[in-house]
């Protein structure tokens, strides 16, 4: 599935991104920026909706708060952000599946986390062994660095939510594909 404007993000996403930088950067920090996109509705919402925002939308406000409070060429602030609200996600909305979870388990929904954060390409295990999986992302070629980014950094929260000690989760695009390593 695509939005008419090419891939899409959750809004719910997107406005748990927000609140986490306007808690970290205050509110003026996040209307500055704003103001530099006038164009993007989300942007001066109250309330972002629980509908699909172009991802390239949500990359252009991105790459401003990544350069203002980040560093661009490591990701800092979008893998911060991502935990951060990855984190919370978990100990809500997803903490009663996860509180009981094994590895194996949240493998098998990989999709299902995938569903409700993109709207393009789907989410599946494509390598598992003991303690090391492998992720990858088709029906996308050639994603954006920013959602590799993303999906590693959920997918370390996501496994030390369920208990398998210090996870170490890498993204990579292999032959115009998403991969995302995990071991643990």
């Amino acid at each position: 599935m695509v939005t008419s404007g090419g891939p899409a993000i959750s809004g719910r996403l997107v406005r748990s991104s927000l609140r986490y930088l306007r808690d970290r950067e205050g509110a003026a920090a996040i209307g500055a920026v704003a103001h530099q996109l006038p164009q993007h509705a989300f942007m001066h919402a109250a309330h972002v909706d629980d509908g699909w925002i172009p991802l390239a939308a949500w990359l252009e406000a991105l790459a401003l708060f990544e350069q203002r409070f980040g560093d661009p060429p490591t990701l800092r602030l979008l893998r911060e952000m991502t935990r951060a609200t990855m984190a919370a996600a978990v100990s809500t909305v997803w903490g009663t599946f996860l509180a009981t979870a094994t590895p194996d388990q949240l493998m098998a929904r990989v999709g299902d986390f995938w569903a409700v954060s993109f709207d393009t390409g789907t989410l599946g295990v494509v390598e598992r062994a003991h303690g090391r999986a492998k992720l990858a992302v088709d029906g996308w070629p050639d994603p954006p660095r920013e959602v590799g980014a993303m999906v590693a950094e959920a997918c370390a929260v996501f496994l030390a939510r369920v208990g398998v000690g210090a996870p170490r989760v890498v993204a990579s695009v292999v032959n115009g594909r998403l991969e995302i390593d995990g071991a643990w």
